[in-house]
């Protein structure tokens, strides 16, 4: 544990982001162990052993991450769990800072990308790309003001900017506004 928090950059790049104790939650692991006045690995135990503790870590290099995007073999998903800002904001997030900010992709790569490039690999049929007799998964955002909200401290914080979703063909979200509309399914695979 020891090499493994050194490789990460230490206790302060571990945010606790959920688990059984509320005390902790959004709080780095440096900060817990300084609150229970115990050595950083002692800590991590604590919560460990305590049980259903998820975290957030903080070790990724932007260049790399950028390098990454650059790849053709790469798409666009998101392990975000409860907690984590990602959960909501994954694709705003991309769409706003990496291809109208940071210009690292175009926008119509950065859709392929995020729906027909992903739905290929996943062996999805009928998914990811507009075409006759395809399942109705459509979605219209306005490109200058689709952002993320979501933050640590509000993961569930709804992005800006989505006028428009269809679910399987149904409207889910109509000029902005949630219709209540839950047409989604599973996709076994």
């Amino acid at each position: 544990m020891t090499e493994n928090m050194r490789r990460r950059g230490g206790a302060n790049t571990l945010l606790i982001t959920g688990g059984r104790d509320s005390t902790i939650r959004g709080k780095r692991l440096d900060a817990v162990a300084r609150m229970w006045n115990q050595p950083p690995i002692e800590a991590a135990m604590k919560i460990i052993l305590n049980g259903d503790a998820s975290v957030a870590s903080f070790n990724m290099d932007e260049k790399d991450i950028v390098n990454f995007m650059k790849q053709d073999f790469i798409t666009l998903d998101s392990d975000g769990s409860d907690g984590h800002p990602r959960k909501y904001g994954t694709f705003p997030k991309f769409f706003h800072e990496y291809v109208r900010e940071k210009h690292v992709l175009s926008m119509p790569k950065a859709v392929a990308r995020s729906s027909g490039t992903s739905a290929k690999i996943l062996g999805l049929k009928q998914r990811g790309v507009i075409a006759p007799n395809n399942y109705a998964d459509v979605i219209a955002f306005d490109p200058q003001t689709f952002a993320d909200r979501s933050t640590y401290e509000q993961p569930t914080l709804l992005a800006v900017g989505m006028k428009y979703v269809l679910v399987n063909g149904v409207l889910a979200v109509d000029g902005g506004k949630y219709t209540g509309a839950t047409a989604g399914r599973v996709l076994k695979h």
